[in-house]
């Protein structure tokens, strides 16, 4: 491909609205079957396998309610197995908690503090999932998902809103109320933006919403549409599809500086594109007229610097709604299997596709650990365990919902 040099400042349109109050965090819990720590069967061979860590009695006047709630959180999770008080573990937690606040420490097997912390937000619930999502980071790498949020997209109030609610389908907040409607959110790595599509102006245009200032503002006023807004991993760039040009391409926003460039040289109506963990390459679906196909494009590292972008095989003929997995070693995406809506995911760069839920699943996005992926069927939230098999709905009767994603 040749490159396509443009670089272009965008004016950004400031104008203040309130958003909704965000949700105190929640942990995704519930998963059935014969789980280790979970209610289910201990075996020893499960105990062996196992990250074993045991949980010290809290002291303090809510030390109590505290650590119990902690041992909740650690097996909802499904990375430890939480001994007893006289069993042998590789890592063990002390803490303690009056009036809500929590003053937690970790140590591994040989009694050497790894980390000794204090959380001190208004609500215990809130501190004790910080303090379970920091443990699980500490000894796994992985980012836990107490602290996680999903957005969504909603026709309760009759209109098509976005929605935000925690790993387990709790807290649910709406936080757009455009008379017009407002689709596609995505949300930015430390969750305190939604970049979504609004057609408040009569086309779609990608506004960006402060969950915590509340304000309100358009990425661009440049004529023509714009649409299907994705972070990069670090939150400076937004990459989003533009239309002022001609034909729609993918463009690369940076937030800090207000400038943009054209990534893609594509024929056809390019979405969806979701970034590399690494922020230096995008995945795309192309519909070139015989029917949407996955791309991948280099994202430039600097300034003239050429682009190459290529067809990314997957086995079907019909592809969309690409998400890299926080690993980057996976694709999943929407297809189609027996003339319904399918999820699939594909290992990066090579490997055969393996079908995660047929029968009218799409819109899949993964959680911050990449153990699971969300998605829509038939109008229902649902967490699919993409390891296990297993699945649960986390929201029902709360109208159609549509375009999941999870926080990376």
């Amino acid at each position: 491909m040749k490159p396509r040099a443009l670089l272009l400042l965008l004016t950004l349109a400031v104008t203040g609205v309130q958003a909704e109050e965000r949700g105190i965090l929640g942990t995704l819990k519930g998963w059935v079957g014969a789980i280790p720590g979970l209610g289910g069967k201990k075996s020893e061979a499960s105990k062996k396998i196992m990250t074993r860590i045991r949980v010290s009695p809290f002291t303090g006047g809510t030390g109590a309610s505290a650590e119990s709630a902690l041992r909740n959180e650690l097996l909802a999770s499904r990375e430890f197995f939480v001994t007893g008080p006289d069993e042998k573990a590789d890592f063990t937690l002390e803490g303690s908690s009056s009036g809500g606040r929590v003053n937690g420490r970790l140590r591994d097997g040989k009694g050497k503090d790894l980390f000794q912390r204090t959380y001190a937000a208004p609500g215990l619930d809130e501190n004790l999932k910080a303090f379970a999502d920091d443990i699980i980071f500490t000894i796994t790498g992985r980012p836990g998902l107490a602290t996680s949020r999903i957005v969504f997209v909603s026709d309760r109030s009759g209109r098509r809103q976005i929605y935000i609610c925690n790993a387990e389908g709790g807290e649910v907040n709406q936080v757009t109320h455009d008379k017009h409607g407002a689709v596609s959110p995505t949300l930015s790595p430390d969750s305190s933006l939604v970049a979504f599509t609004s057609y408040g102006s009569g086309f779609p245009v990608v506004n960006l919403l402060d969950l915590h200032a509340g304000w309100e503002r358009g990425v661009t006023d440049t004529p023509g549409t714009s649409f299907g807004a994705a972070f990069s991993p670090d939150g400076s760039h937004l990459a989003v599809v533009m239309s002022f040009i001609g034909n729609p391409e993918i463009f690369v926003s940076d937030l800090n500086t207000n400038t943009a460039s054209c990534i893609s040289d594509s024929i056809g109506a390019p979405a969806s594109p979701s970034w590399h963990p690494e922020g230096k390459q995008i995945v795309f679906s192309n519909d070139d007229g015989s029917g949407p196909r996955l791309n991948i494009v280099e994202v430039p590292q600097k300034e003239g610097q050429p682009t190459r972008l290529f067809h990314w095989r997957t086995g079907y003929h019909f592809c969309t709604d690409p998400e890299w997995s926080p690993d980057g070693g996976h694709i999943a995406f929407t297809t189609r299997k027996g003339g319904e809506w399918a999820v699939a995911i594909k290992p990066y760069p090579n490997g055969g596709s393996r079908l995660i839920q047929g029968g009218g699943a799409q819109h899949p996005s993964w959680s911050p650990n990449g153990h699971f992926l969300t998605y829509v069927q038939h109008g229902g939230l649902y967490v699919h365990d993409v390891r296990s098999g297993s699945r649960r709905q986390l929201l029902r009767g709360f109208g159609r919902i549509t375009e999941p994603r999870w926080m990376r």
